[in-house]
């Protein structure tokens, strides 16, 4: 079954982190990836316009994911440490999905989730290529096992952002990484995510 969600907009705030730091946090076995020349966790916020699971209309909902960089089947892939939800997008727990509820407010300039301790403000600058971030084909996460989901990015619209003041992450310090001085963000509006569900078990 196919699930399209059309993006309102995408913020992602990168750190520089430590392999070991990956790999404690991720899923055993699977080895830490490096994106742009260093290994990276990352919060990503994103505003979803809505969308459709098959025919069945899917109402609009923002999410807060905690992800960090491995590989997998030979190439690099996103794992999701942990994913928090607007009571629109909690449909997604029938899938296996291991969301928490949250409320997440989001704006352009500012980001601020406190069930997460996650606080963000940011001016946009020019338009900019997505690089490595926005080329994964694959997330993965953990639900009684490691499940893979594929996803298909279109027509997004990129562009370079900076923070204004000081970011807070206390998520990323609560699972125990050493973090490699401020974020590096990257803003994305416009397009969708197309994704085949129920996710697969990975044996």
């Amino acid at each position: 079954m196919g699930l399209t969600l059309g993006v309102g907009e995408l913020v992602i705030a990168s750190w520089g982190t430590d392999a070991d730091s990956v790999a404690r946090a991720v899923y055993p076995g699977l080895e830490p990836a490096e994106i742009g020349g260093r290994h990276r966790v990352s919060i990503a916020a994103l505003r979803f316009t809505g969308g459709r699971l098959g025919v069945v209309p899917v109402a609009p909902f923002s999410q807060l994911n905690v992800r960090a960089y491995v590989r997998y089947e030979g190439r690099p892939a996103v794992y999701f440490l942990r994913s928090y939800v607007s009571l629109g997008g909690l449909a997604g727990a029938f899938f296996g999905a291991p969301l928490r509820a949250a409320r997440i407010r989001m704006r352009r300039g500012r980001v601020d989730v406190p069930a997460g301790g996650f606080s963000l403000a940011y001016e946009l600058g020019e338009r900019a290529d997505a690089g490595e971030l926005g080329a994964h084909e694959v997330a993965l996460f953990e639900a009684a096992g490691l499940r893979a989901i594929r996803i298909e990015r279109r027509g997004a619209e990129w562009r370079r952002a900076t923070t204004v003041g000081a970011a807070r992450a206390d998520v990323l310090l609560a699972l125990g990484f050493a973090l490699e001085g401020g974020p590096d963000l990257a803003y994305a509006e416009g397009g969708s995510f197309a994704f085949d569900v129920p996710p697969q078990r990975v044996r």
